[in-house]
């Protein structure tokens, strides 16, 4: 498989402790529970595909009361056996259909394809299960919704318990053909469909542009109805994981990389086109290799050294396929732990900005790769979440501890932040062109679901919980806070199936919940805020998702036109005469102006905002008077 078709994984493997929480708690706190009680919505009108590691089709909660399957079809990308079958016009992967998967249920024979890790069946659990293995205790959020799997990943798994060892696998340049699968058997079954890509990778562009990110964008959003797209963060959130700064002419940049840990260690860095930039590389053992010139547009310099292979790439020639004018420089180190340097001089420089991160640098599992100098609070999204028509997830903790199978109380590292709190492993945005990063955030931390009885997660005991006849165990991290959120989705479907991507995420959005944790929304940890089906819900079912004016203890803002190109109108209402601010910051937190400081009479003041001379971005709009506090978001466009 060529290189550029492997980037490292971010999992969240039960392996690692999870947290588990009762469904009916999950339920209950995202306000599940009243929209089946109060509306009869179960998810049964839309479909939830999962793009993961595969499905254990035996398990009883992807099952219906007759033995069949809740399963549509399941595509296995990672098997290319079947790809020129007669009911695989997409030419790659091999294709279960419904009445094959019955056929084997009824036999009782398994099909080659399964979920050898566990991810993609708990995953698929807690968006949908239907809990017939717990005789309803632990249910989905939409249990009533049928399933379309692509086996789309794996980081693979060792043999056990008699199965076989599986082969790691990520290509998303597959995904064009995954979603032409999902979309095919949504318009078969005439059902919308909400997408879950519950895996992820550090790296890339990070600002839209990427191949993937373009994917995503090019088929849904506006206009495109009965079509959701979502995935989470990322799990590295709070991690010296990203660096960024400014390169100027004849500057020298020395960036220090600590590198904790034998094996692998990917560095993804970008800086725009107009700049040259040469490279240095000083190796743990002191060898400085280099410099490397910068290559023309349209060509690639590589070249390597002790303990290191590097990959310049110019304009319009890199591993993400940017649509961005940018260039790339990767380097996968290698080896022993030690510390490295990149030294960056700039020999021709117009802007001289650059951002780099690395992989893998999760918060728990490697939390010594980290970047000792330059290192920069943020951007820690995954690539797709900076899809502009992606919906990303934030996990927060809703209850710290759970019983694992034997009768001892587990926990996970950073669950200690306690119960309300955002899970500190969750991705803070912003996206490296300046936008949230984040829509919502839900609990994640984390929820019981089924789990695939041959794959590596039954095999630890301390994440496992058993209840009827099959396993069921914990997922934690963002990968359990994803789902939750696919789930409802399913269920604002369910709602109003001709909903898209851009009215169901606003719905999310302007619903979601805020408290003393989520602090003043948006921002780039909780997005919007603790993710509200109920109130969601709610607002589909009242007619539009359209964005309110944003209120507070007696005052109200708006900001209009949003986007903006240039100049905007800030409208801000009192309710009585005060001393009022209205600041303008980037999504960090850095005021980036003020539009109003002093006294208003009670009324609304209309303030002129001129927003021409900022960068193209997601800026939040914050007035403050008589004690009350009200903020809202405005895009400005180029």
């Amino acid at each position: 498989m060529p290189r550029r078709l492997v980037p490292f994984l971010l999992v969240a493997l039960a392996a690692l402790p999870a947290l588990a929480q009762q469904t009916d708690g999950v339920h209950t706190e995202t306000g599940v529970d009243r929209v089946r009680s109060e509306f009869g919505l179960t998810g049964a009108g839309a479909l939830v595909a999962v793009l993961d590691r595969g499905l254990d089709v035996e398990h009883p909660d992807f099952r219906n009361a007759d033995g069949s399957t809740r399963v549509v079809a399941l595509l296995d990308l990672t098997d290319n056996s079947g790809a020129n079958a007669p009911d695989n016009p997409w030419g790659v992967g091999t294709v279960y259909t419904r009445a094959e998967i019955d056929a084997a249920l009824a036999a009782g024979t398994r099909l080659a394809t399964r979920d050898a890790v566990g991810h993609g069946t708990a995953s698929a659990g807690i968006a949908a299960g239907n809990g017939r293995a717990s005789d309803g205790l632990y249910t989905g959020v939409a249990p009533d919704a049928d399933l379309v799997i692509v086996k789309f990943t794996t980081e693979g798994a060792a043999a056990h318990d008699g199965e076989p060892a599986e082969a790691p696998f990520y290509n998303p340049a597959l995904l064009p053909a995954a979603l032409n699968f999902v979309d095919a058997m949504a318009t078969a079954e005439g059902k919308p469909v909400v997408i879950l890509a519950n895996f992820g990778s550090v790296g890339g562009p990070m600002d839209g542009t990427s191949t993937i990110a373009r994917v995503i964008d090019d088929r849904f959003g506006d206009g495109i109805p009965g079509r959701v797209f979502l995935t989470g963060s990322s799990d590295d959130g709070g991690v010296d994981n990203h660096a960024g700064g400014t390169v100027t002419q004849g500057e020298t940049a020395e960036i220090r990389i600590r590198k904790g840990h034998a094996g692998a260690l990917r560095l993804n860095l970008w800086y725009p086109a107009s700049d040259r930039f040469t490279v240095e590389v000083v190796s743990p053992n002191g060898a400085v290799t280099g410099p490397y010139a910068p290559p023309a547009n349209g060509a690639r310099a590589s070249g390597s050294g002790s303990g290191f292979v590097y990959y310049h790439n110019g304009n319009g020639v890199d591993f993400f396929g940017a649509a961005s004018a940018t260039r790339e420089i990767l380097i996968d180190f290698s080896g022993a732990a030690g510390t490295f340097t990149v030294r960056l001089t700039g020999t021709s420089v117009a802007d001289g900005r650059f951002d780099a991160s690395l992989n893998p640098s999760t918060l728990y599992s490697r939390p010594d790769n980290v970047f000792e100098t330059y290192a920069e609070a943020g951007y820690t999204v995954w690539d797709a979440a900076a899809a502009r028509d992606n919906l990303p997830v934030n996990s927060y903790v809703l209850q710290p501890t759970w019983t694992d199978v034997d009768g001892a109380t587990q926990t996970y590292p950073g669950n200690d932040v306690g119960m309300g709190e955002l899970w500190p492993g969750s991705g803070v945005g912003p996206t490296y062109d300046g936008r949230l990063g984040i829509a919502v955030s839900a609990p994640g931390q984390g929820n019981i679901t089924p789990y695939a009885p041959r794959s590596i997660f039954a095999t630890a005991r301390y994440s496992v919980i058993r209840d009827g006849d099959a396993p069921y165990g914990v997922l934690g991290f963002v990968s359990g806070a994803a789902p939750v959120v696919t789930g409802i989705v399913a269920l604002l479907l369910d709602a109003d199936p001709t909903l898209d991507a851009a009215q169901v995420r606003a719905a999310l959005e302007q619903t979601a919940r805020t408290d003393a944790f989520t602090g003043v929304v948006p921002n780039t940890q909780w997005g919007y805020g603790k993710v509200d089906a109920y109130a969601a819900t709610a607002l589909v079912r009242g007619g539009t998702a359209d964005e309110p004016d944003a209120r507070s203890g007696g005052l109200s803002l708006t900001t209009a036109p949003n986007p903006v190109h240039g100049s905007a109108t800030v409208t801000l209402t009192l309710d009585a005469p005060s001393s009022a601010s209205v600041t303008l910051s980037d999504l960090l937190g850095r005021r980036v102006g003020v539009l109003h400081e002093g006294p208003l009479g009670a009324g609304a003041h209309r303030i002129a905002a001129d927003l021409s001379g900022l960068p193209a971005g997601v800026y939040l709009v914050r007035a403050e008077a008589g004690g009350a506090v009200v903020a809202r978001t405005v895009t400005v466009v180029r």
